[in-house]
């Protein structure tokens, strides 16, 4: 009988000065969550976008994680007055992750800027900051305990989410001011808050998938154990037998 192989999941980071050095930065609740559900974390730094490729082969599944506004420049605006910190090269290099990903059919899952960013590396556009842009905003940058759910979202039927949690209607917490506008190629909506913000995609294609939220899971996970069920399925669809 063959072994079954843990995946190895590469997790794309961002960069904070710890004591004036620049450093690699990952939520640990991400690499929690990739362990619980039987997955190998492989964190990816900035500034190897070069290395796309490599990492698309070595990795099972990528993980697109938080982090800083992603660029307008990237999907070719001008900033808004309220765009917030960016930083170009993490943009570069998870486009390009996300490019030879496709390529080599590995998964991909987008969580909070990186659901915007999957869409973004996809041709698609963002809303810069919800609070201007939409007269109909809701709260999307709440100030409660980070795994506290603070809004509801519909799920469509027939879509990776609704065959996850079975119901058309949940709550999630919320940590962010930019959304998807135009959505990018053979992407489609499985999700939104009331008033209109896209908060989950998937890709139109199966093979390989690409599922994206906007709230973030992985510090839900703590207090809501339903919600590693995101993680599971998708490493699940990551595992392969050698």
């Amino acid at each position: 009988m063959r072994n079954m192989k843990k995946p190895i999941i590469g997790l794309t980071s961002s960069i904070v000065s710890h004591h004036n050095i620049p450093s690699v930065n990952l939520h640990t609740k991400f690499i929690s969550s990739v362990k619980r559900a039987g997955g190998i974390p492989l964190i990816i730094p900035i500034g190897t976008e070069e290395m796309s490729e490599e990492y698309a082969s070595i990795c099972d599944g990528l993980i697109l994680t938080n982090g800083e506004d992603v660029d307008p420049y990237s999907f070719n605006e001008e900033p808004d007055p309220q765009i917030k910190q960016t930083n170009e090269n993490r943009d570069k290099l998870e486009i390009a992750l996300v490019q030879q990903a496709q390529k080599k059919k590995k998964p991909l899952l987008g969580v909070c800027r990186g659901n915007t960013m999957l869409n973004v590396a996809l041709g698609g556009t963002l809303i810069q900051d919800i609070p201007t842009q939409n007269s109909k905003a809701i709260n999307h940058h709440q100030k409660a305990d980070r795994p506290q759910p603070t809004h509801s979202i519909q799920i469509k039927e027939e879509s990776w989410l609704y065959e996850l949690f079975y119901t058309s209607t949940m709550r999630v917490n919320s940590f962010h001011h930019q959304a998807i506008d135009q959505l990018g190629k053979n992407l489609k909506v499985v999700a939104a808050a009331p008033d209109g913000t896209v908060e989950a995609i998937e890709g139109i294609s199966k093979c390989p998938i690409m599922w994206g939220v906007q709230w973030h899971p992985e510090e839900m996970a703590s207090e809501a154990p339903t919600m590693q069920r995101i993680f599971d399925a998708f490493i699940a669809k990551c595992v392969h037998n050698d």
